[in-house]
Parts: structure tokens; C-alpha cells; sequence
């Protein structure tokens, strides 16, 4: 389907309303993790992101639909991509403007400093390679941010933002952006990933969320 200015968009239904960005993939992970935290630990919802403070960051979209319950909203670079292995606890947040744009906060525990820091080290190695998805044929795909965010608070805050973009021979077809953030804070791992036409939330923006991501969590 081709929409105004001969771009070419869908959205695949992942229930309760939520939904991944659609744009030339032919894959993407299924992550399926319920909102709820799952074993008693410090971890607090009132750490994670709201769709009210998601909107503050980025008022161009109309942010209007937090889910924090059911499937979260697919990820490009699959489950790897948002927790490491031996999680103590997680907790899990969605996002959408319910049109083309989703994104997610997950929130994982460990049960020290050291394992943390090992889940946050794959989880950055998982987004650097990102061998889950791959671009329909008449796409192709780059990695157009990977830095370290200034001002964050925690041990360390890194973005990297991966990029699918129509090759010559489908011009009509839309890009999409897949901003991440992942924060390592003590034994505790956030990981911000979204979805969305074009090129996805501007770097700006992003920072800005990711630093209250990183504010908001605890040790």
C-alpha cells in the first residue's frame, strides 16, 4: 500500500493493541515478555519510563498508549538485544502513537555488579551485529549511531541506532529507524528500543529519553 508522498507502510498486529514497525524486514524477534515483574526484588515500575515522559521527549509524534501489559513491540535485533542471561528479575514497558512508531523499555536484574556488566556487554555485541533480522531484498540496512550518551547517570549509557532504507530499485518504499539505549547502573541493565518510519526518533530526543531512562534506575 502507498501513501501520500509514495511511501509504503504496515503494521503487524501483536496484540493488545501494540504492533512492530513494518518496513521491507522479513524477520523480526518476538519478545512476548508480560509487564510484570517477575520474582520479588528491588526492581519498581516506578523506575521505568512513562508514555507521558516518552512524549515529553519527543512531542513531533503523538505518543499515546502505554502497554504494560500482554506483547511488548517486536525488536529489530531480537531478544539478545535486551537482556543478557542469568536475569534475577525483569520488568518490561511498551510504547505506541497506535500508527507507526513503537518502542519499549526492559529492565533486567542481576544478582551482582559483574553478571550485569556481562549481560550489558552481549547485549551491545548483540545490537553491534545484529544477525536476528535481515532487509527484505529491496532493502538494505546500516548502523548510523554507536556512541556512548554524554550526561547519563550509571556506569555507562551507549546508543546504537540501526537504519533500513529503500535501495534504488524501490524508491517508493519507506525507510525505518531502530534507535536503541542500553544502560548499565550496578546489577541493573535498561534497554530503550523503538521503532519507527523514517529515521526514527532524532538523536536529540533519544539522548534526552535515555538519560531519564538511566536517572530513573536504581542500583
Amino acid at each position: 500500500m502507498r501513501f501520500a508522498g509514495g511511501m509504503r507502510r504496515g503494521v503487524v498486529a501483536t496484540g493488545v493493541a501494540t504492533g512492530v514497525l513494518a518496513v521491507g524486514l522479513t524477520a523480526l524477534a518476538t519478545q512476548g515478555a508480560d509487564a510484570g515483574t517477575t520474582s520479588a526484588t528491588a526492581l519498581s515500575r516506578s523506575s521505568m519510563l512513562t508514555v507521558g515522559e516518552v512524549k515529553k521527549a519527543d512531542a513531533r509524534r503523538d505518543w499515546i498508549r502505554q502497554v504494560d501489559r500482554g506483547i511488548l513491540p517486536k525488536t529489530y535485533c531480537g531478544p539478545a538485544s535486551t537482556e543478557g542471561k542469568r536475569v534475577s528479575a525483569r520488568m518490561a514497558r511498551g510504547f505506541t502513537d497506535e500508527m507507526d512508531a513503537y518502542g519499549a523499555q526492559y529492565v533486567s536484574q542481576y544478582a551482582n555488579a559483574a553478571t550485569a556488566r556481562a549481560a550489558y556487554n552481549s547485549i551491545i555485541a548483540t545490537l553491534k551485529g545484529c544477525t536476528y533480522s535481515k532487509p527484505a531484498p529491496t532493502h538494505a540496512r546500516k548502523i548510523t549511531e554507536n556512541r556512548v550518551v554524554k550526561g547519563a547517570s550509571g556506569d555507562l549509557t551507549q546508543v546504537i541506532r540501526w537504519y533500513d532504507y529503500p535501495k534504488p530499485n524501490d524508491p517508493g518504499s519507506e525507510a525505518g529507524g531502530f534507535p536503541y539505549a542500553v544502560t548499565l547502573k550496578g546489577r541493573n541493565v535498561s534497554v530503550l528500543a523503538f521503532s519507527e518510519m523514517g529515521q526514527g526518533m532524532p538523536a536529540p530526543n533519544f539522548d534526552k529519553l535515555a538519560r531519564q531512562a538511566a536517572a530513573k534506575i536504581s542500583r
